[in-house]
């Protein structure tokens, strides 16, 4: 099953026939700011479909599995032939027992093996297939027979695992012989041999009739001979080595390889923890968690329909997908995924729990649902101002909607909901510790309030400043780019209200309760409390700085300006906000500077990048415009190493010519199609350059591909290298990839799709 159905407008996306990795690389021509963009031509996504074995199989062993010319998957698990049923993307099918031929059921299949794109079988007393109308039914006179090989001219070496038989298809023994502790069979077409591996030794059978050792070593588990060569890949429980030269390699993500196949010129491995392909630049593509397997313990690996990889483990099946997409095409899946599961009273929101599957999504009232709303919302303003598309207006102004209620159902200009719910308690009192809690837990206290329109709604009140960059960032948009009077006209009113309000409470957010919320505080006190090194200090200070910006551009009021140029040069608000940014580190100052300097904060960054939108654009000056440039500069080349687009994207709004569009690209076609948060582990693995510990929390010397790491979200730490998780909630895209993505189009660093 492709991905069609998932695709809005139903477009029609062609399977690749390749699965080698797709090079980004960018065009030479130029948009009309003199940037190189991103010509969107068809890449290769990745994608798993998942079967496993149900609870009355969960004893089995699957050891193998074979597809033939009419994409027939067969999976040999316990001596019974299983076959994959229903799966796709979201949906994870079951393997069953196959029932197509009748008289098999009897049958106890020792082996499966795929020859001339057709499925034979080793039973007892047959190697046999049910292709060529049956003819293939070769006696083999081994009862005990465990291995199958198919060589040339349908000949066939099998094995009990000390007994060998050589037959032809007439069924003449051509030679028999022993070889001890066999633990697996291959042919080598190039050389027209089998390769005979035990835990000790592999050797070659001619067909002459001649066992000969080529390597002698230990714990040696699996081996594949390669194609157009003589080398030999031989797996080991430490590593693999290519005979003949023999050099042992450990530096891979688990060196305890069960399994090796080389599939369309690419060497694939199987291992006690995860299957990994061998890249052309030497580096690994690893796959390992739920995202791709039912299981970790890979048995078994296979060239799949429609240049699919089969991969079996001690759970289920795999289909590892290559399908051939457009960057758009990808953002109309998404599109279409996050109106489905993830837009609640009009928020974008994530989905809290899947307690019974993709299709009972559940989604409830998050902290930060009017950030992501905020994003997403722009999001669909790009979209709208580069397609002209209808419903991506639509969607944005539903958006607004949403959050014009927080505003609203609060009952006081200029102080917004965090959110809001129907039928919820009711909190009117912030409990005894709520800012120790709130401080553990990086979670806002929670205090909900009687709405202003309704009664049985309530609203969520301790907004914080990153609630308030997602408002200014979504409004300033709308002024912007959107052309309906009555539209503008509401934005404008909520920008007023609410940067009037801050201002008319000496630069606070003052809450329900009369108190300043615990993060929404620009005050001069509060901001110049920090040591110049904790980055709090540059961040507010970047962040007013941008919103008075603003809120002077579209109202004219000069009280924005003037107090603008008050925090910028009676404060220091300017000098903290072109600090450098290298600057920023811990400090034992107070309580309050150690803990908010332990680490370095990915949160800030999506504040800082988001809010830039309004500090460049909007500079007073020419002068001051040139100082923002180069503090946005200094603050993206620390991010660099991050190769986040939105990061990157943000950057190129200042004209900057050089802001790593090759790596933002691949920041957007290695994100995974499945964003339920799977668990993901890579500490363990041998094959990257782990950093000592650091202040931004940059593990590895380079990033690993988005499909290997946790699921990453703008505020989160990309270089997280674990997690915990089973499929049961769903990130959305709206804010993730779709903001991205559109304001790449929208700043003509990408193009539109072009033909394939």
């Amino acid at each position: 099953m492709t991905l069609n159905r998932f695709i809005i407008f139903s477009i029609l996306l062609t399977l690749f026939s390749c699965t080698q990795k797709t090079e980004v690389k960018t065009a030479t021509a130029t948009n009309a700011k003199g940037q190189v963009f991103h010509a969107d031509k068809p890449y290769i996504q990745e994608y798993s479909i998942r079967y496993y074995l149900s609870e009355d199989q969960t004893n089995q062993k699957i050891s193998a599995v074979s597809a033939d010319r009419n994409n027939h998957i067969h999976v040999l698990s316990n001596h019974e032939i299983l076959v994959p049923d229903n799966g796709q993307l979201f949906y994870s099918g079951q393997l069953i027992r196959d029932l197509a031929y009748t008289p098999m059921l009897a049958k106890k299949i020792s082996a499966i093996t795929t020859y001339k794109n057709h499925t034979v079988y080793l039973d007892n007393k047959h190697v046999f297939s049910n292709s060529w109308a049956g003819k293939i039914q070769i006696d083999h006179g081994l009862p005990k027979a465990q291995f199958l090989a198919a060589g040339k001219d349908f000949h066939f070496l099998v094995s009990d695992g000390n007994n060998l038989v050589y037959v032809n298809a007439d069924g003449e023994q051509l030679w028999s012989g022993k070889f001890a502790d066999l633990k697996e069979l291959k042919y080598h077409e190039a050389k027209n041999r089998f390769i005979l591996v035990s835990s000790k030794e592999v050797a070659e059978f001619l067909p002459s009739g001649n066992i000969k050792s080529i390597y002698k070593g230990a714990a040696i588990t699996c081996a594949q001979p390669l194609s157009q060569t003589d080398k030999i890949a031989i797996g080991t429980t430490n590593g693999y080595l290519i005979y003949p030269e023999n050099k042992r390699i450990t530096k891979v993500p688990c060196p305890e390889i069960t399994c090796i196949n080389e599939i369309e010129g690419e060497l694939w491995f199987g291992s006690a923890f995860g299957a990994f392909k061998l890249n052309n630049d030497g580096k690994y593509r690893y796959y390992a968690g739920e995202r791709w397997l039912p299981g970790n313990e890979v048995s078994a690996l296979a060239k799949g329909p429609e240049s699919s990889i089969l991969v079996t483990t001690n759970k289920g099946l795999a289909k590892i997908t290559f399908e051939e997409m457009t960057l758009e095409e990808k953002a109309l899946f998404y599109e279409k995924q996050v109106r489905e599961k993830n837009i609640r009273y009009g928020f974008n929101c994530c989905v809290s729990q899947l307690p019974n599957g993709y299709s009972t999504a559940t989604m409830t009232a998050q902290a930060s649902d009017n950030l992501w709303t905020g994003m997403y919302l722009a999001s669909q303003l790009f979209r709208y101002k580069v397609t002209g598309d209808e419903s991506a207006r639509q969607n944005a102004y539903e958006a607004f909607e949403a959050m014009e209620r927080l505003h609203t159902i609060t009952g006081i200009d200029g102080l917004f909901a965090r959110g809001f719910e129907r039928d919820y308690k009711v909190e009117n009192t912030k409990t005894e510790g709520w800012e120790a809690r709130e401080l553990k837990t990086g979670s806002p206290a929670t205090m909900w309030l009687r709405g202003n329109d309704h009664p049985n709604w309530t609203w969520r009140s301790t907004v914080s400043s990153d609630q308030t960059v997602g408002q200014v960032f979504a409004l300033t948009l709308i002024l912007e780019l959107v052309e309906d009077e009555d539209w503008r006209h509401r934005a404008l009113k909520y920008l007023d209200d609410l940067m009037g309000y801050i201002v008319e409470n000496d630069m606070y957010i003052i809450d329900v309760d009369g108190e300043p919320t615990l993060w929404g505080k620009w005050n001069p006190d509060y901001v110049n409390g920090f040591p110049t090194n904790v980055g709090d200090r540059r961040l507010y200070s970047s962040n007013i700085i941008a919103f008075l910006q603003t809120a002077y551009k579209y109202t004219g009021k000069e009280k924005y300006k003037d107090k603008a140029y008050e925090l910028m040069n009676e404060y220091g608000y300017l000098e903290n906000l072109v600090r450098p940014i290298s600057e920023i580190g811990p400090s034992n100052a107070d309580e309050w500077s150690k803990h908010l300097s332990e680490e370095w904060n990915h949160s800030d960054d999506e504040m800082y990048f988001l809010a830039y939108w309004s500090l460049y654009p909007d500079a007073f000056t020419p002068e001051l415009k040139t100082k923002f440039e180069a503090a946005i500069k200094d603050h993206w080349e620390i991010e660099r190493p991050e190769k986040n687009a939105l990061w990157n994207f943000c950057y190129s709004m200042t004209g900057a010519k050089d802001f790593d569009l090759d790596e933002s690209i691949e920041f957007l076609q290695q994100y995974p199609l499945d964003l339920r948060h799977w668990g993901m582990k890579n500490s363990q693995r041998q094959d990257v350059e782990y950093l000592p510990d650091n202040f931004r929390g940059q593990t590895t010397k380079e990033l690993l591909p988005l499909q290997e790491i946790p699921l990453y979200r703008h505020n989160g730490q990309i270089f997280k290298l674990d997690c915990e998780g089973n499929g049961s909630s769903l990130v959305s895209a709206g804010d993730t990839w779709l903001l991205p993505y559109w304001m790449g189009r929208y700043l003509g660093v990408i193009s539109a799709p072009q033909p394939k």
